[in-house]
């Protein structure tokens, strides 16, 4: 085959960078890649690669068009759609084996086909290209967390920080001296308030000028100017000020574009206060300390509602620093269980006391909780000797009653299903909890199923804990001896099926919101539920989903990268669910954990693809492993 042109590999490389991995690549290593591939046209139901055609020789990356994989056999529900940037078989030519499904085109396709030496060329001297095709999904992830940092970033500055009003910011009334007022006294002001300027302001108030350090270098020091000279001769006259209802993007616009430090703040003409530079500055460093220490202070319902208001702001911050959804969600759990063991200490709870011990449940017992969540709790105690047990029942209900009802001021509305700790159901002993359990294993039926979902992901949150975790080692040592209870949660996982379309990629909601998917019905629950039934049956202790698949992995016989991959897909369908709780940036909102495919960008839309199909290969090993 004859050398392409420099215009034809040039094109080829300008068409890869459109995609990952390529568009990490140096573009040296691209036209390695270029010169070596060729454009193959396949057209429609032409098959492009099977298992017969023995260990794989090429990479294709579908250049336009649509190319199908399809299971034979007992395989037959594994399927997967590439569309244009996508690459396959990645891992067949890793490992040197065929390919275990047929491809074939569903429309007139053409592929960049990449021979075998090229593959391993660029293996060797790529990073980028040698960790997609190591940890493809990762890779691609953590592209997406560095496309979204940037458009948080931004957002959160335009849209959280920004739009409020410059009179939030004040916090002291501003110093203010007379226009005759001598240099000295004005210095020594200064020195004594611990204050880089002062405003020089009219009888009636209004601000008539300002005096900063920078005119004491410039126009009184330099100028070697007497201190006896009054201020109005050496201020900066007209300063710039605005209204105390005016936003502080309007301040900020000012003095990027004017070069000033200071913005004077109005109220019907009289001076109100003055924001600095330095101001707009701690907008940007709410900090994880801060906001645990308002929640830690708030001495009052109110005064905790407030500070839990700052949870969600404090999340926008890690997205727009990049954080990975698994330690955002931990980081909001860990503030969120701040709020409520404020809320428990307000409600009459001791922390001391040996007692009680407050269970999370859910999304919560997982750590897992996103910005939108109601209350999932319930209460373990132990009657003081002597107390009959429907006194200590009540005695420890009022308070858990109270709780639940300053949890919801806080922004956790109150449970539907009623599954909180003021619910006598779910306030008992320890004893108690264990014969519930128990009833729910050797039942199985619907409800037994539904509550065991969410009750077994309970951990401590507050108060004596060793009671709560006694229950989770009672729960790991009986648990896997219900094959029966088990096989049922497996059957009750499967029928939540991850939205992949057998044409298009995603099967979307047409009913209730329609043209969009339900992120964590169909998108986070296949991945969560069958984590939990390979938990109970590994008789392991973690509640939360990554940490499960972790635990369970080495009894399953996976790899790291098999386990790896379900954790970083599960990870991006979190991620996802975050954004679409973030309010939007114009048009109609969709409801909590909805997303419109149509609007992802490829990058995006291509990740929740490939953790689509992550999350059906989950199901299809709890699949086999448990039916009947």
């Amino acid at each position: 085959m004859s050398s392409p042109s420099p215009t034809l590999i040039s094109t080829t490389i300008d068409d890869l960078k459109r995609h990952a991995p390529f568009d990490a690549m140096a573009r040296a290593h691209l036209a390695d890649i270029a010169t070596a591939c060729e454009l193959v046209y396949a057209a429609e139901g032409e098959c492009v690669l099977s298992p017969a055609d023995g260990p794989a020789r090429h990479l294709y990356v579908v250049q336009r068009g649509e190319i199908t994989g399809g299971g034979q056999g007992p395989a037959t529900d594994r399927r997967v759609v590439l569309t244009e940037g996508e690459c396959f078989p990645v891992w067949a030519l890793i490992s040197r084996r065929p390919v275990t499904l047929q491809y074939a085109a569903t429309k007139d396709t053409f592929l960049y086909r990449v021979p075998l030496d090229a593959f391993e060329h660029a293996m060797d001297v790529s990073r980028p290209f040698r960790e997609f095709a190591t940890r493809r999904l990762a890779v691609l992830v953590e592209q997406s967390q560095r496309a979204m940092q940037t458009q948080y970033s931004s957002r959160m500055a335009d849209v959280r920080n920004l739009s409020r009003s410059l009179g939030s910011l004040l916090r002291r009334a501003p110093v203010t001296v007379a226009p005759a007022t001598p240099l000295r006294a004005v210095l020594s002001t200064m020195k004594a308030e611990r204050i880089g300027s002062v405003v020089v302001t009219g009888e009636a108030g209004e601000p008539l000028g300002i005096f900063t350090e920078r005119d004491v270098l410039d126009r009184v020091a330099l100028a070697q100017v007497s201190l006896d000279t009054p201020v109005e001769q050496v201020m900066t006259r007209a300063p710039f000020a605005l209204p105390v209802h005016a936003d502080v993007f309007e301040a900020a616009q000012a003095m990027a574009r004017q070069r000033f430090r200071h913005v004077l703040v109005t109220d019907a003409g009289r001076l109100a206060g003055v924001v600095s530079e330095r101001d707009l500055f701690a907008l940007q460093r709410l900090t994880v300390g801060e906001v645990a220490k308002a929640i830690e202070q708030a001495a009052t319902p109110e005064a905790l509602a407030l500070a839990a208001a700052t949870v969600r702001q404090f999340a926008s911050a890690l997205l727009a620093q990049g954080v990975a959804s698994t330690q955002l969600t931990h980081f909001v759990t860990i503030l969120n269980d701040a709020i409520a063991e404020r809320a428990l200490s307000l409600s009459g709870f001791e922390s001391g006391e040996s007692g009680w011990c407050w269970i999370a449940l859910g999304s919560e017992g997982r750590m897992e909780q996103t910005l939108s969540t109601d209350q999932d709790n319930a209460l373990i105690f132990e009657p003081p000797p002597g107390m009959p047990l429907a006194v200590a029942r009540e005695f420890w209900l009022v308070r858990a009653q109270r709780a639940n009802r300053i949890l919801d001021q806080c922004g956790f509305p109150l449970c539907k299903g009623q599954i909180m700790a003021g619910n006598p159901k779910w306030c008992m002993t320890p004893g108690e909890w264990r014969d519930t359990f128990l009833g729910w294993m050797r039942g199985g039926h619907g409800e037994a199923l539904l509550n065991a979902a969410i009750f077994f992901d309970f951990r401590p949150l507050a108060g004596a804990r060793p009671l709560a975790e006694a229950l989770r080692m009672w729960l790991a040592e009986h648990a896997p001896a219900h094959a029966l209870f088990l096989r049922q949660m497996a059957q009750n996982a499967l029928k939540v099926k991850p939205p992949l379309g057998l044409i298009r990629d995603f099967v979307v909601d047409d009913r209730d919101v329609p043209g969009t998917l339900d992120l964590k019905q169909y998108g986070a629950r296949p991945f969560i539920d069958a984590a939990r039934v390979y938990a109970l049956q590994a008789g392991a202790t973690a509640t939360n989903t990554a940490d499960r698949i972790r635990q369970v992995a080495a009894a399953l016989r996976m790899s790291e990268d098999e386990s790896g991959a379900l954790v970083d897909a599960f990870s991006f369908v979190q991620l996802l669910r975050l954004r679409s709780q973030e309010p939007g940036e114009g048009g109609p909102a969709l409801p909590p954990n909805r997303v419109d495919p149509e609007t992802l960008n490829e990058l995006d839309r291509r990740i929740l693809k490939e953790s689509m199909r992550q999350a059906r290969k989950f199901q299809s090993r709890l699949d086999l492993d448990f039916q009947s």
